[in-house]
């Protein structure tokens, strides 16, 4: 879901200005704000409630809150590797459903044509890390990492109707062939007393 709502909204903002760092200063909010979060949640409960995890979260907490705050604050610095995560990031989603879809053809008797929405993620991923000048066109690049998203959430959506198919298939059977419910058999049995 939530990235289905990040490719409309970078298809809808992909002309902004400098989307990229506005893109940068956004995520740098969602490092900042659960760490901001995490600390005031540790600060205010009682030192004798704190455990030893809670201590443990203070180290990244404080992490991600200072590169929260330089994400927002420094956010042109950002913005040709966020850039580039992008590129990978629709490579990483487009091959993991590829290797999903391979390794479930049999069982959910997937068709050649669930390929096509991963199959262009992957592409688009690589092109825009590989072409130069699609890679200097910032607003193309947002665009196609919008419309990639959505074919993302597409494919996820063809293999959730996939998997229900395949439950529903299975669970016919049963009903069927005519298969007494649980509380049929109880009503059907003898008791013992009666038997003899």
């Amino acid at each position: 879901m939530i990235l289905l709502l990040a490719g409309i909204i970078l298809i809808v903002f992909h002309a902004v200005p400098n989307v990229l760092v506005w893109g940068s200063r956004i995520i740098g909010a969602m490092f900042l704000l659960p760490a901001v979060a995490y600390l005031i949640m540790v600060a205010v409960r009682h030192a004798d409630a704190r455990t030893s995890a809670d201590y443990m979260g203070v180290l990244p907490a404080v992490g991600g809150l200072c590169f929260g705050i330089v994400m927002m604050i420094k956010a042109s610095l950002f913005d040709g590797i966020l850039q580039l995560l992008m590129g990978v990031l629709l490579i990483v989603l487009g091959l993991f459903h590829v290797i999903y879809l391979m390794l479930s053809r049999n069982s959910l008797n997937i068709k050649g044509w669930y390929y096509l929405c991963p199959i262009a993620v992957v592409l688009c991923g690589v092109l825009s890390l590989m072409v130069t000048s699609l890679r200097e066109n910032v607003p193309m690049v947002v665009l196609i990492t919008g419309i990639c998203l959505l074919l993302f959430n597409f494919t996820s959506l063809q293999e959730y109707l996939a998997e229900r198919r395949v439950r529903r298939e299975l669970t016919r059977p049963a009903v069927e062939l005519g298969a007494p419910a649980d509380n049929a058999l109880v009503e059907t049995t003898i008791p013992h007393d009666e038997a003899e």
